[in-house]
């Protein structure tokens, strides 16, 4: 029997999630030779960041570009360690979301940053990554993450793969009037949790959140400040039942009228046919620009 060979393809997922695992640890540990080597000579490298310090946001290609990039991260902050929350591989994509702690060399002081990678492979090398970093909001009312154990025995999602990517479109694609709510709730279990990556002190609804409710008010408080014109098709990878999504939205803040194109993306999870956990990065500091 010829074609599609799921053992073949399990292997391979593994390996890419081996790979991940390892490119982070090399990173943390401060090994530019080796996190290059991971790369193509000819990468694409997209990256949001967040205001502090000095975590360089913008487009670059190619390896020598990157390896400048680390040079002068590296000047700026020391790596210290990490904590991988989900990897998700499908073919060759895959998405990583971590929490990791760096020191300002200037000051000493320790930021924990959550980071989250969307990476295309070819073969052995990483030609295109779209990298995320914003502060992390430590949050006092929410449990953290569940362990690697119930990670790893996870209920099942209830929805095939071509549902969860269609719902994640739907709830993605706010109107000119704004998102439809009504969509969350029908989506989302009752005690679902969301999380907003963002400084607390610029984004006051930054950190984790439980209910239905809770989620339904930030996203009412979004529609109120910005309206969405436009958007690109978002990509999305799909590993069991968990998503990974990155897409480009043109919002215009409906107080200002300023308009800016915003990256974002997002982590979710399904059991029994409902969203229970939506973790969302996004650009804050396109964002903040618009609110002026």
């Amino acid at each position: 029997m010829h074609g599609w060979d799921w053992r073949s393809n399990q292997d391979a997922d593994n390996e890419t999630r081996r790979r991940v695992h390892d490119l982070l640890k090399r990173r943390m540990a401060g090994d530019a030779p080796a996190v290059l080597d991971y790369f193509a000579d000819d990468v694409e490298i997209s990256h949001n960041g967040a205001t502090v310090g000095y975590f360089p946001t913008g487009q670059w290609r190619g390896r020598d570009a990157l390896r400048e990039n680390l040079r002068r991260t590296d000047i700026e902050y020391e790596p210290l360690d990490a904590e991988v929350r989900s990897v998700l591989v499908e073919g060759a994509a895959a998405a990583l979301h971590c929490v990791a702690n760096w020191r300002r060399r200037a000051t000493g002081r320790v930021y924990a940053m959550d980071m989250a990678y969307f990476l295309r492979w070819r073969k052995d090398k990483i030609v295109r990554m779209h990298e995320f970093i914003d502060h992390h909001a430590a949050s006092r009312a929410v449990d953290p993450p569940g362990s690697l154990e119930k990670l790893m025995r996870a209920p099942e999602p209830g929805l095939a793969r071509d549902e969860m990517v269609q719902r994640m479109t739907d709830v993605g694609s706010f109107s000119r009037q704004g998102p439809d709510v009504a969509l969350f709730r029908q989506y989302c279990s009752p005690d679902v949790v969301c999380e907003f990556v963002g400084d607390r002190s610029k984004i006051f609804y930054a950190g984790r959140h439980r209910g239905i409710d809770a989620l339904t008010n930030i996203i009412r408080t979004v529609g109120m400040e910005f309206e969405q014109v436009g958007g690109a098709a978002p990509e999305m990878i799909v590993d069991g039942g968990a998503l990974a999504v990155r897409r480009s939205v043109e919002w215009r803040h409906r107080g200002t009228g300023r308009r800016g194109v915003v990256d974002l993306a997002n982590f979710v999870r399904f059991e029994d046919g409902m969203i229970v956990e939506l973790v969302e990065f996004r650009d804050n500091v396109a964002l903040l620009q618009m609110q002026g």
